[in-house]
This record gives C-alpha cells, sequence and structure tokens, in this order.
C-alpha cells in the first residue's frame, strides 16, 4: 500500500520529497514532478500532509495512522523500534520497555513493520 501522487495536479514543487523521512520520493525531470514508488512507500503520509496543492492521496486500501503506541506486556527492549525510528520518538534501554513520545511521532508506523514481538500498536483513523 502507498500514496498516490495524481500527476495532472502535482507543480513539482518537491515539498513531498523534501517531508519524506525515508527518501522514498523520486523526482522526474522530464516531466517536473515527483513520484511515488509503490514498492517502496510504507504509507505514512507525510508527504501528504505537506503537499500544497493536494496532489497526494491514499492508494486503494491506505489507511492513515491515528496513534502508535507500545504494549508493555509484549516489548522486550530489543530497540529495534528505537533503531529504526526515523524521528527519534523512541526511548528506552536494552531490555527495558521503551516508550514513544507522541509530540515526535510522525506516526509512519515503521517501528511496527520492524517490531518481531508485535509490541507496537498500530491505530488507524476510520
Amino acid at each position: 500500500m502507498a500514496y498516490i501522487i495524481d500527476k495532472n495536479e502535482c507543480v513539482g514543487c518537491g515539498g513531498c520529497a523534501f517531508a519524506c523521512p525515508f527518501d522514498v520520493i523520486v523526482e522526474i525531470v522530464e516531466e517536473k514532478r515527483f513520484d511515488i514508488p509503490e514498492e517502496k512507500c510504507i504509507g505514512c503520509g507525510q508527504c501528504q500532509d505537506i503537499c500544497p496543492v493536494s496532489a497526494i492521496s491514499p492508494g486503494p486500501g491506505q489507511k492513515k495512522i491515528r496513534m502508535v503506541t507500545i504494549n508493555e506486556e509484549n516489548c522486550i527492549g530489543c530497540t529495534l523500534c528505537k533503531k529504526n525510528c526515523p524521528n527519534d520518538a523512541i526511548s528506552g534501554e536494552v531490555k527495558q520497555v521503551h516508550k514513544i513520545d507522541q509530540t515526535l511521532c510522525i506516526k509512519c508506523g515503521y517501528c511496527a513493520i520492524k517490531c518481531k514481538k508485535d509490541a507496537v500498536i498500530v491505530e488507524y483513523l476510520p
């Protein structure tokens, strides 16, 4: 699942590429626009939030994340979530329960993808 840039609406400003924490968005120089490779996009929606002309929308089946939390009972303190957080929103020491600072979390869900113990809970908007 990924976000999609409407090539007819994109003005080529590059804001989406700047906002993408995973450097997924590519510039199509010949067409003076940008594109999101579906196989690389994790669906965080940061690009959609910054697009000044609303040219970016969720692809089929894509949902926007409302909140990401850590289930203390499942967290073993392996630090995989912390190491993979693009915004340093996760804190904790090895073998201790980790916490997500909601003021820093960009709600990309990448920590959930990396967690091998299903300790990261992702809640979606309806």
